[in-house]
């Protein structure tokens, strides 16, 4: 922007518009300040929705990340931008989201939030910038697991939920809910889940190429037995079972689902063993994986050890059990990006040239006490506190 201030204040409104939609939310919000016109422009809903429009045509540089840590109840919002290897820090006002609430399963894309409150059955879809949220219809049923998605273009969304099945004693067809924001309506999938009252659901579900992936892992006297992948086709309203079992011993609550550069991942931290894998003992390792779509192989891409992840993230907070380091995975462009929940730092890998960047600054939160805290996130673009939604 070496324009001067004269030419910019003589640019018709309509350009003027088109120039400054393609500029990410953070500056947008920034840039309020720089004259009455401008201020006026982003609290117009119309621009808004134009930003909203423009951002769904290109890949989103911003990973949104929210964080609530266990015993303080320290919680609030962080976005890295990951062209410009900076972090934005977003301290919530503590009224109604927060009060209203504390805390459940929670699910973003498109500049929304989803947040389910398991105890109470209240469901919100919320703007984090505006801080403006929607109740949604209560389903009038215990469900563990939501997935949200937004359409930036019609600027709808839908939300998927799938029930618990540990709350039943046999062999069951799992209820499965979609929210359609159109219709304000909760309708039944005419194609519900089959799955054992002992199988689990774990990870994230993530949407890939028309389907909703979850992934299942069954225990049997409290050991883990098999590990499976199922997917939901959108269009069609049914579940397919992919019949590929993950026979690797897996830490029981680390494995996530992840899609970059159009390709699905999982990270976990395992301990090998089938798939032609061997890790030489009782250690564990970190490792990332690739499905490959449509025959399920999977492919390992990389594997470290308990001491390389130390080095690399240093140390600190640890999964109780196994007392391995706590990773998060977010995914942008053809990179998945790192991040210790304890030290703050980062490092992305890119799964095309399978090189690694370690050029980014630690989140902003380094400081928290040394205290379990959990974090949840996803790339997406941001909207104005204006949009309509």
């Amino acid at each position: 922007m070496d324009l001067s201030a004269a030419l910019w204040s003589d640019l018709p409104l309509e350009i003027l518009e088109q120039v400054l939609s393609y500029l990410p939310v953070p500056d947008l919000c920034r840039y309020r300040t720089v004259c009455k016109r401008w201020d006026r422009l982003m609290c117009d809903p119309k621009f808004g929705s134009l930003c909203a429009q423009n951002a769904a045509k290109r890949e989103a540089s911003l990973i949104a990340m929210r964080y609530s840590t266990h015993e303080t109840r320290h919680e609030g919002w962080c976005f890295l931008d990951v062209n410009a290897r900076r972090w934005y820090v977003f301290k919530e006002d503590g009224q109604g989201i927060r009060r209203n609430f504390p805390r459940g399963n929670v699910r973003m894309d498109g500049g929304l939030v989803c947040q389910y409150d398991l105890r109470s059955d209240k469901i919100i879809v919320y703007n984090p910038i505006s801080q403006t949220y929607r109740k949604l219809p209560s389903t009038s049923e215990y469900f563990s697991d939501l997935t949200l998605v937004v359409d930036n273009i019609s600027q709808s969304f839908k939300i998927f939920l799938i029930n618990n099945p540990e709350k039943y004693h046999s062999f069951l067809n799992v209820p499965f809910k979609v929210y359609d924001s159109v219709s304000n309506e909760w309708k039944t999938s005419t194609s519900p889940l089959c799955i054992s009252s002992e199988t689990k659901l774990l990870g994230s579900r993530v949407i890939f190429q028309g389907y909703l992936y979850i992934y299942l892992a069954r225990r049997v006297y409290f050991s883990q037995e098999e590990c499976t992948l199922r997917r939901y086709n959108l269009v069609k309203d049914a579940w397919e079972n992919l019949d590929e079992p993950i026979t690797d011993e897996f830490e029981f609550s680390s494995p996530r689902l992840v899609v970059s550069a159009n390709r699905l991942f999982m990270v976990a931290w395992s301990k090998g063993g089938g798939l032609g894998l061997d890790d030489g003992g009782p250690s564990w390792s970190f490792q990332l994986s690739e499905f490959k779509i449509p025959d399920m192989t999977r492919e390992v891409l990389f594997k470290m050890s308990k001491a390389d992840v130390v080095e690399g993230f240093g140390t600190g907070i640890t999964n109780r059990k196994t007392r391995l380091p706590r990773i998060s995975a977010f995914s942008f462009g053809n990179s998945i990006l790192f991040m210790s929940k304890s030290t703050g730092i980062s490092a992305a890998f890119d799964v095309v040239t399978r090189s690694w960047d370690r050029n980014f600054p630690p989140n902003p939160l380094e400081y928290l006490p040394d205290e379990k805290c959990s974090w949840v996130g996803e790339q997406m673009n941001l909207l104005l506190p204006c949009t309509p939604w």
